[in-house]
């Protein structure tokens, strides 16, 4: 006698996209087209230059996330956005307050990373600019999300470190390329993308305690039986 195979989540059509997801890929790009058009200033007019923090511009912690230096720029994030938003955003759900939970986790993101990197980095006159911490939250809590139903992972797991190892590894690369020797300037703020992953993989969780995220739906047997009492 034999055991039947554990039930499969059906498939997915391969351009379902949530909504939430869309919203924000589309605010990038539309925010960037209209930079493009009418703003070559904004990168100074709504960036955050971490030196101004504590001098009126604390605004800037929210409205960098709408500017980008450049389409390759603008596009990456919006890629990002849409390779890894998906697992969040279809945990939250795609009713009103499921929008409002996914805008709401990834502008804290972008938030909390903007700040971190200003703290990093007090005397700091170049304006940071761009969606990245934001979109490195949702990657982090695509880490932890990335299994057929949608499960909270441990912290400690063996897959979420390896592939927190990978993401850091491949951060301090891409920072290392990015400085320029010759006048101190680096052109990527790796800081603010490591800490928008950190606050992925560990606000996640807390984002679900916080707003009461009710656990996936599970199969009656194979390898997630039971109920996700390990979520944390």
């Amino acid at each position: 006698m034999t055991e039947s195979p554990p039930p499969q989540p059906g498939r997915e059509p391969a351009f379902n996209v949530p909504g939430p997801v869309l919203l924000v890929v589309g605010t990038i790009l539309g925010l960037y087209a209209v930079q493009s058009w009418i703003g070559p200033d904004w990168p100074y007019r709504f960036g955050l230059i971490p030196a101004h923090l504590w001098q009126g511009g604390a605004l800037g912690l929210l409205t960098s996330m709408g500017v980008h230096g450049e389409w390759m720029h603008a596009g990456s994030n919006a890629v990002g956005a849409l390779a890894f938003g998906a697992p969040l955003a279809r945990r939250l759900g795609g009713d009103l307050r499921g929008y409002a939970l996914f805008i709401g986790f990834f502008l804290v993101s972008g938030v909390l990373s903007a700040l971190g990197y200003a703290l990093l980095n007090p005397e700091s006159q170049v304006p940071l600019i761009g969606a990245s911490g934001a979109v490195f939250g949702l990657i982090g809590a695509a880490t932890r999300l990335m299994n057929p139903w949608g499960v909270l992972e441990p912290l400690l797991s063996r897959r979420v470190l390896s592939m927190t190892a990978a993401w850091v590894a491949v951060n301090l690369l891409v920072g290392f390329l990015g400085f320029d020797p010759s006048t101190g300037i680096r052109g990527i703020a790796w800081e603010a993308h490591l800490i928008g992953l950190a606050v992925g993989l560990l606000g996640v969780g807390l984002w679900f305690l916080l707003w009461r995220v009710p656990p996936p739906a599970l199969p009656r047997s194979g390898p997630w039986t039971g109920t996700p009492g390990g979520e944390h």
